[in-house]
């Protein structure tokens, strides 16, 4: 009994050709569609993989050209912020002897300003601009303009630190000389 179950069908007559040729076919025809509906399948999750690639990497151009706009407008904005310092900076004195100290950060500069300058800066219509690894004297028309743009060149204004009016401590001052 070798032979394929076709092939002993036939002999024993309970199979003719034509039943098993419709059978052959049959059986071709059910795995030239299985593997079409395969090769279908493929292209359609390549074409998937493509679209979520295709996408991933507009969404990764987006996020690159967002990042690249901001750094320009920080660029064009520091720009504008050095132009108005340079444009509008007032000259410091040569001949100035008087000292003006001022903090910036955790440190104590000066600047050597003459009596006016000093009168301006306590008033309000002079402020202390840094750029470049110096200080400059910008009117306070033009700080507010630096300011929106870059607001870490203009250094603050000094606090006030004259006593309250309904301080009860404020008739006592503190003598130079007290050791505690």
């Amino acid at each position: 009994m070798a032979g394929s179950l076709q092939d002993q069908l036939l002999k024993s007559g309970l199979a003719n050709k034509k039943q098993a040729k419709q059978a052959n076919e049959h059986k071709r025809k059910k795995a030239k569609q299985k593997k079409a509906g395969t090769a279908v399948d493929d292209k359609q999750a390549q074409q998937a993989a493509l679209e979520a690639a295709r996408q991933e990497k507009a969404a990764h151009d987006r996020e690159l050209n967002l990042q690249r706009q901001q750094e320009q407008a920080q660029k064009a904005a520091l720009a504008e912020a050095r132009q108005l310092i340079e444009a509008h900076r007032l000259r410091l004195p040569q001949k100035a002897e008087t000292r003006y100290n001022f903090a910036h950060g955790s440190t104590i500069h000066h600047l050597y300003l003459d009596q006016k300058l000093i009168d301006q800066l306590a008033r309000g219509q002079l402020r202390i601009a840094f750029m470049d690894a110096s200080y400059h004297l910008v009117p306070a028309e033009i700080v507010d303009r630096v300011e929106k743009r870059q607001p870490d060149m203009i250094l603050p204004r000094p606090v006030d630190d004259t006593p309250d009016a309904d301080d009860p401590y404020a008739d006592f001052a503190i003598p130079d000389d007290l050791m505690w």
